[in-house]
């Protein structure tokens, strides 16, 4: 079962996830429009930035995704349907949708590319789409050595949803393992429900460390002009376990 072939589930899993919604909002007032955001999704992101008066255009690969956020701009205003553009489509291959002063990969998108050669791609690509002296700003998780040292099977961090159309009661669990020599952490997200018993999610991340990513930057002719550890603008330490960064063409 494919997480982004159940947009209802995944708003489900991701409602409280406002921090970084917060945080591109106002990056997007900061550095101007129109923005383009990669891994769009359903909209979780891109629908507040332009309800909040910012054009913008999301690509993403899941048809499914793209499909509900087509269903939930009905709803919304004229004027905030018209700042919407979206593009199917895989992000390390955008097509020629125009430039822009600021591009967006957030919410860990990164780490669906499995690969040195997919992250230069994306990358090379995004250089080509930016206005001059434009940004790509992009969060993503660094490794954790004590979240793969879990039991795979085990099941943690248990979770209670009730479905919004149909009030069933939706508990979930997550499991996973680490594979250190590919670098890709293994999740599965486990869902019950009376009615139908058991369905298994399942995401396989890759993983980055500082120093590599570092050079995929630099690599793909990017450099760092600002970073963090959290949407708060915390400075990054050695347990830190989330990255944001601002790149700019070097």
């Amino acid at each position: 079962m494919n997480l982004y072939r159940n947009p209802a589930l995944y708003d489900l899993e991701y409602e409280n996830q406002t921090n970084d919604v917060v945080y591109y909002v106002k990056q997007a007032h900061k550095y101007g429009g129109p923005v383009l955001e990669l891994g769009c999704g359903n909209g979780r992101i891109t629908l507040p930035v332009a309800r909040s008066g910012i054009e913008i255009t999301g690509i993403d690969l899941a048809v499914a995704m793209l499909d509900d956020f087509r269903v939930k701009t009905q709803s919304e205003p004229k004027s905030i349907q018209q700042r919407i553009t979206l593009l199917q489509g895989d992000f390390r291959t955008v097509p020629d949708c125009g430039t822009f002063p600021l591009v967006f990969l957030p919410f860990n998108a990164l780490h669906h590319c499995q690969s040195h050669h997919d992250v230069l791609e994306l990358f090379r690509g995004v250089r080509q789409l930016l206005d001059p002296g434009g940004r790509l700003i992009l969060d993503c998780y660094l490794p954790d050595p004590i979240l793969y040292q879990r039991d795979p099977n085990a099941r943690y961090a248990e979770q209670i949803f009730h479905d919004p159309i149909t009030q069933q009661k939706i508990t979930s669990w997550e499991q996973s393992w680490y594979d250190t020599l590919e670098q890709v952490h293994h999740v599965t997200y486990v869902y019950h429900t009376d009615a139908n018993g058991e369905q298994e999610i399942h995401l396989d991340l890759r993983m980055f460390y500082p120093q590599e990513l570092h050079a995929l930057i630099d690599l793909s002719g990017f450099r760092i002009v600002e970073q963090a550890s959290d949407f708060r603008g915390s400075a990054l330490a050695n347990d830190s376990l989330k990255w944001i960064m601002h790149l700019q063409p070097s």
